[in-house]
């Protein structure tokens, strides 16, 4: 015998008529359709019941085998009965709302782009050519799809507003409930934010030194270290350090034994997680090549001109990740680019001139605030010098006469020091916490000569 019990209990509250103002008990202990136990609540609260679709309504005709509610409002008691059921419902005014589907209207604050491109690699006339593309959105709506479809293979595909970063999901319960905790999550990481600090040496390596920095000394030349620390020109380890361990005065000390160091740049920049962060310090060199020749009537010939540019200098390219546990995993590709021959510049020719680079790509994972060290890219610096006498050697056809060109070549190697900040927008920070308004240390101070 099937047995229903729904009791009304009413609250201290005077006036409180209405269901939304009782408390109910709801007791089941033997198969009953959901049919049933709706009946009778719409009966009691004068309530009209309204089924959209046909999945809802097979849905209506099973049976629920066991519930005990004790004392709970309208709303918790519709919650349980419809979660049951799988199903979704809208209480509005005395309509009871019934639905297999519910569509539903996300919000995700992201610029719309998408990045492409081609990173090629020379090393021992070997090339590594690694071509990358990437569309948030059109991930996004991959993996949207792909959440929907591992719920239910009755799926609809979501709509992506990119624009007004919209994203439209229509589903059911268990696939909407699937994609509210993956946009959820999509959002908190996104709105993570990085600052990047980037120190960046140049070494005019001594003739003592031509063959680069010796970093396996370099745990004898910082004080104050708990344990041994050694930096190396391959990522790993031995080339992060923590806050209490790294001093910087020290660091420059230590670079200054293998010749002259100069402060090539320090910036600081602020990039969400996983968007891509671009530093480029350098000269952007225009010049002019033949890019065609033609012939007149007279047999006369013609050479047109093309004017371009081309940067040269130090890029550093820095993708930032913030793991679940606080960690940053940074994708890090450094290149150093100049000039093959300076006399290029200075002449007509039929092509760009010719440049030399030297890159490097690493993944590193770093704790909150530490400090990678990042060596071992040396290049060849060429200097054009005209020797001669004075003023002679500037007069036009004489001057080859009393003047000559020389090329001076020094090699250079670039260190990067880069410390990954985690912003967080819950807490109150001063930019002094990040590394705002503190005087560094110029080369002067720590006698670096």
């Amino acid at each position: 015998m099937k047995k229903i019990v729904i009791l009304f209990f009413i609250t201290s509250i005077v006036f409180a008529t209405k269901c939304e103002k009782q408390l109910f008990n709801l007791f089941i202990v033997n198969p009953t359709p959901l049919s049933t136990i709706l009946s009778d609540l719409v009966h009691r609260c004068g309530l009209n019941i309204v089924v959209k679709d046909n999945k809802a309504k097979k849905l209506l005709n099973e049976t629920v085998s066991f519930i005990n509610l004790n004392n709970v409002p309208l709303k918790e008691l519709l919650d349980t009965v419809f979660q049951s059921a799988h199903l979704f419902y809208t209480l509005k005014a005395n309509r009871l709302i019934v639905s297999y589907y519910k569509t539903e209207i996300f919000k995700i604050d992201f610029i719309p782009n998408s990045i492409q491109g081609v990173t090629n690699i020379d090393s021992n006339d070997n090339t590594v050519k690694t071509d990358y593309k990437f569309n948030f959105w059109d991930n996004l709506k991959n993996n949207i799809i792909q959440i929907l479809k591992n719920v239910s293979r009755d799926y609809k595909d979501p709509i992506i507003d990119k624009n007004s970063g919209l994203v439209t999901v229509t589903g059911n319960v268990n696939q909407i409930e699937e994609v509210r905790k993956y946009i959820n999550d999509l959002n908190n990481r996104l709105h993570k934010e990085v600052l990047i600090d980037v120190k960046i040496y140049s070494v005019t390596l001594s003739k003592s030194h031509k063959t680069g920095i010796d970093w396996s000394s370099l745990s004898l030349s910082l004080p104050n270290t708990d344990v041994p620390l050694r930096a190396s020109n391959i990522l790993g380890s031995n080339s992060v350090f923590n806050s209490t361990t790294f001093n910087i005065g020290a660091f420059v000390n230590f670079l200054a034994q293998f010749g002259n160091v100069n402060s090539v740049s320090n910036p600081k920049i602020v990039t969400l997680n996983n968007q891509k962060a671009l530093i480029k310090v350098g000269n952007t060199i225009y010049y002019k090549y033949a890019s065609s020749v033609t012939t007149d009537n007279n047999g006369n010939p013609t050479t047109s001109y093309t004017i371009g540019n081309k940067f040269v200098g130090v890029l550093l390219d820095i993708t930032p990740q913030i793991s679940d546990s606080g960690e940053i995993i940074l994708n890090i590709n450094p290149r150093i680019s100049a000039f093959k021959d300076l006399t290029q510049l200075n002449s007509d020719r039929d092509m760009p001139p010719d440049t030399q680079e030297n890159t490097m790509i690493s993944v590193v994972k770093l704790k909150n605030n530490d400090t990678l060290v990042l060596g071992g890219l040396i290049t060849d610096e060429n200097n054009l010098r005209i020797n001669g006498v004075p003023i002679l050697k500037e007069i036009p056809v004489i001057k080859y006469l009393f003047s000559s060109k020389e090329t001076i070549t020094t090699k250079k190697e670039l260190v990067f020091i880069i410390t990954p900040h985690i912003i967080d927008l819950n807490k109150k920070r001063t930019l002094k916490d990040y590394g705002f308004g503190e005087k560094l240390p110029t080369l002067e101070d720590i006698d670096v000569r």
